[in-house]
């Protein structure tokens, strides 16, 4: 993927290279995508913990630790002078690969669009390695179209049995008789949105289910959100038709407790 022409710089293995000056790469492509606030990556160790899990799947070896993936993405931010946004990081094997570190273009949600909720479609898709978080282009080029046609925000991957798993880039979670639904982690990319929702409401004393979701659920439930690196915990309402409540109490309790706990892992690292 080529870098986004709005920032100057990107990082190529350990040197900062122009993005005019970007070279080819082609292989397997493992990557992550995380959110910088004031300088702090988000949830960082979670995302190298991620980032290795994937190589260790894809039987690729990394030849660089975390601490040195830590210090490259301080080295970006430093370069462009830019301490906010998302930046994206990979890794390419084969003999043109290596690491790759850029920003990226990002939409996070307006304040309409957390308190009115967004539109999501349906797409008939499933990624061929769930849990480990690699390049699929067809799946996204398919996705992106939908989006772009429809006027989605998001679209949720439905697979041959019928089971909506997750967002073409997001989690997704239903909530329903007072019970908080999201499809189970072997069906899904176990995103670290997602993670820390689901022991944020283990700490609310909130009850959960990490079960599949078929399609003709979806007209039953009470509300519905995303969660993921952009959109945080975003409310969802419409998918493909449904609509769905957006200001329910207990994910509104659940938003609060989130932005708390991103406020706290800031200040704790600043």
């Amino acid at each position: 993927m080529k870098p986004a022409r709005l920032y100057s710089f990107s990082i190529h293995h350990s040197e900062v290279v122009e993005n005019s000056h970007f070279p080819e790469m082609s292989g397997l492509e493992i990557y992550e995508v995380i959110r910088v606030t004031d300088g702090v990556p988000l949830f960082l160790e979670d995302h190298l913990e991620r980032f290795f899990s994937s190589a260790l799947q894809k039987g690729v070896g990394l030849p660089l630790t975390g601490e040195q993936i830590s210090r490259r993405l301080k080295q970006l931010m430093d370069a462009n002078g830019v301490y906010a946004g998302n930046i994206r990081f990979s890794f390419i094997s084969g003999e043109t690969g290596g690491f790759l570190a850029s920003f990226i273009p990002h939409k996070y949600p307006d304040a309409e669009m957390v308190q009115s909720g967004v539109r999501c479609g349906l797409l008939p898709a499933e990624r061929q390695d769930p849990n480990a978080k690699v390049v699929q282009a067809g799946l996204r080029a398919a996705a992106d179209q939908l989006i772009a046609e429809k006027g989605f925000y998001e679209v949720l991957l439905v697979d041959r049995q019928g089971q909506v798993t997750e967002g073409s880039r997001s989690n997704v979670f239903f909530l329903n008789q007072d019970v908080f639904i999201t499809p189970p982690v072997v069906a899904v990319l176990p995103g670290i949105t997602r993670l820390k929702v689901l022991q944020l409401l283990q700490q609310l004393g909130e009850r959960v289910e990490e079960r599949p979701v078929s399609v003709v659920e979806l007209a039953g439930m009470e509300a519905v959100f995303l969660t993921g690196t952009s959109p945080k915990v975003l409310p969802v309402r419409s998918v493909d038709g449904f609509t769905y409540a957006t200001g329910h109490p207990r994910m509104s309790r659940l938003v609060a407790a989130y932005d708390k706990l991103v406020d706290s892992y800031i200040r704790e690292r600043l």
